[in-house]
């Protein structure tokens, strides 16, 4: 692995681990055993490797995990394997929507960046809806779209902030993540109709079962 992808890597392990406000260039450059000079030479300063942590997840959630709607995927499974791969991704990068506001106002270039993936992001989301509506799954007005995107939107990036004040343990496991897509399904099951309501209350059992392991394994 290259100098700077292990760079890379060590921060998201230790900003996960320790808060990005705890951790220094310094600290990083102690934990891969190289001179901060080395680091420099490969990143500008902290607010540099947090850019490019940020291009790395944007990239695979754009481009590996989201799902893309198709007719060989079910609208209710690909919309199911969006949260699932969202809420995963965000287990792996927690450290970032832990302290979203801070990051972007401190860094001009990321919240360019973020603004920009998140409108695909938003564009992507409408699709998976419009594409459950067409299968005769969901049932909702036009207007009511932007709306709609916007809730799943705001439950998926602050899931993780909102938990975190609600509780005094500092822990982040998969119970958490399951947690947040079971909200989720919360969100839209009003709007599932009559013929898909099976196929809602499947998937939301499935998650309880998963959130329940989680807990059990954790205790």
């Amino acid at each position: 692995m290259k100098t700077r992808d292990k760079i890379i890597h060590a921060s998201i392990s230790l900003f996960n681990e320790q808060g990005e406000r705890n951790v220094t260039t310094n600290h990083i450059a102690a934990h891969l055993g190289i001179s901060p000079g080395n680091l420099y030479y490969h990143f500008r300063n902290k607010e540099d490797i947090i850019l490019s942590i940020y291009e790395e997840y944007a990239r695979s959630l754009l481009l590996d995990i989201f799902p893309v709607v198709s007719p060989d995927v079910k609208p209710l499974d690909a919309i199911i394997l969006y949260m699932d791969a969202v809420f995963q991704a965000m287990m792996k990068f927690r450290f970032f929507y832990s302290n979203l506001p801070v990051l972007l106002a401190k860094n001009p270039s990321l919240r360019e960046k973020y603004v920009e993936v998140q409108k695909c992001i938003a564009d992507r989301v409408s699709e998976l809806l419009l594409s459950l509506r067409a299968a005769g799954m969901v049932d909702f007005q036009d207007e009511d779209l932007p709306d709609i995107v916007s809730i799943l939107r705001l439950v998926n990036t602050f899931w993780l902030s909102f938990y975190q004040t609600q509780t005094s343990k500092v822990e982040i496991n998969d119970s958490v993540f399951y947690e947040g897509v079971l909200k989720i399904l919360v969100i839209i099951h009003p709007y599932a109709t009559e013929q898909a309501l099976p196929e809602f209350l499947k998937a939301r059992e499935m998650y309880r079962e998963r959130f329940k392991a989680a807990l059990e394994q954790k205790s």
